[in-house]
């Protein structure tokens, strides 16, 4: 039997992998917008294409659901 503390740290490894996989999507996102305007700062466009449709970067289901739009 798995003990709290033991399903909370499998739980957080997941979410740190799963993390790492969604900001490198968005990094990569971020990219291709900044080639497709490129006097626009990355930081600007992430705000502007993610951040505030998705209400925060904490939010990276919003943000990933924003993401998979564009790419559909």
């Amino acid at each position: 039997m798995t003990t709290p503390t033991e399903r909370i740290d499998q739980m957080l490894a997941t979410y740190e992998k799963l993390n790492r996989e969604a900001n490198d999507l968005l990094d990569f996102a971020t990219a291709e917008l900044v080639a497709e305007h490129p006097g626009i700062p990355a930081g600007v466009l992430k705000q502007r294409e993610f951040t505030s449709r998705a209400g925060s970067m904490l939010n990276i289901p919003a943000a990933l659901r924003i993401l998979r739009s564009k790419f559909s």
